[in-house]
């Protein structure tokens, strides 16, 4: 009763109330006057009480208490009290809310990507490893984006000199590309392979921890791959021989995207395999079917996937303070986001690097696994 009082807006409501002269302090009031009334100098609209401009932020921490949705705080909050843009201020305390955030669920993704398709073959190529498989082996994959053309090899060991070993191998063949996109496994980040791409002019591009969707065309190839070695598994078969197999079915068949052979697009023929054929091979370094066939097939992809997905897009700002997502869980009770806020530095088409507000240090996440800090 005593904060009704001293509130210089409930005071210029009761003034607008008597003589019907409502200025910028109460407009917000003028338009539900049917409904206010005093009581005992309490402020009504209709059966709430009218809380003033002091009660309100404890009255949200109380419509808070037990960590209610907006929703459930706006209904809250609407059977007992009400003020000017109450919906607003309970909607932006929800948000704001740190406790919330760190348990809330990720935000929606943004709108996929699609990589360009390169000029010509061999100019953009991602690499990946699968394993250990049971025999302790593993397997070194290595794919061409252009024309999706792939090799594989298998190492007994995934060191940095191995991975180098095998590349020299395939580019004493091949050629030099003129980029690499690995992961952040520490055989693609040691300097001994950054030196070695760097010394052959090869750009080095490393994905973002935690989101392999970055180097997705070689992760979908590792599926394929796994799929026809468990079937060997399966079959009982040496699966060294299966995997070769698979190999030489996979670049002489024709992509479902690009509708031509990885070997026909990468070397201009096709390779001989089992299976009769009449040689009836153009050398034209005509491609517009094939890119015309894949820019539609990845736009459909696109379409599909962010309609499943319910893609939205999602900025950050360079200085915007976020939360960044716990990848490791110590068990069912661990916070979904770490509670320590983090700067953006840079975002470039959702790749963010951010700087630790404690320790300074600087990370690279993708959009996804962060939640703006609301109320900064």
């Amino acid at each position: 009763m005593a904060h009704s009082r001293q509130d210089a807006e409930i005071q210029a409501v009761k003034n607008g109330l008597y003589s019907n002269q409502w200025n910028d302090l109460t407009k917000g009031y003028k338009i539900f006057q049917d409904e206010l009334c005093f009581y005992q100098d309490i402020l009504l609209r209709g059966t709430k009480i009218v809380m003033p401009q002091k009660l309100r932020d404890p009255t949200l921490r109380i419509a808070h208490e037990g960590h209610p949705g907006i929703c459930a705080m706006k209904t809250r909050l609407r059977t007992k009290v009400w003020w000017p843009k109450c919906d607003r201020d309970a909607e932006n305390f929800c948000k704001a809310c740190k406790s919330c955030i760190l348990v809330s669920t990720p935000n929606p993704p943004n709108p996929m990507k699609r990589r360009e398709l390169p000029s010509e073959p061999w100019v953009d190529t991602a690499v990946d490893l699968m394993g250990p498989l049971p025999s302790n082996d593993y397997i070194f994959v290595i794919v061409d984006y252009y024309s999706r053309y792939k090799e594989v090899k298998v190492c007994r060991t995934i060191t940095s000199s191995e991975i180098i070993n095998q590349l020299k191998d395939i580019f004493s063949r091949l050629g030099n590309p003129v980029s690499i996109t690995a992961d952040n496994g520490r055989q693609f980040t040691s300097e001994d392979f950054k030196l070695f791409c760097s010394e052959r002019n090869i750009k080095l591009y490393n994905t973002k921890l935690y989101w392999p969707q970055q180097n997705g065309e070689v992760e979908r190839q590792n599926r394929d791959i796994l799929k026809r070695l468990k079937i060997a598994q399966a079959e009982k078969k040496n699966w060294k021989e299966s995997l070769r197999e698979y190999m030489v079915m996979y670049n002489s068949t024709p992509h479902s995207v690009t509708g031509k052979t990885p070997s026909e697009l990468f070397f201009r023929r096709q390779f001989r395999d089992k299976l009769p054929m009449i040689q009836d091979m153009t050398y034209s370094s005509e491609d517009s079917e094939m890119r015309d066939r894949d820019k539609e097939l990845k736009e459909k992809g696109k379409e599909y996937a962010d309609r499943k997905r319910r893609a939205v897009e999602s900025e950050l700002n360079i200085g915007e303070k976020v939360y960044v997502k716990s990848m490791h869980k110590s068990n069912k009770l661990s916070l979904n986001y770490e509670p320590t806020s983090h700067t953006v530095e840079s975002n470039k088409n959702g790749d963010v690097e951010l700087r630790n507000d404690n320790t300074g240090q600087v990370v690279r996440r993708n959009i996804l696994h962060l939640k703006r800090v609301e109320g900064q």
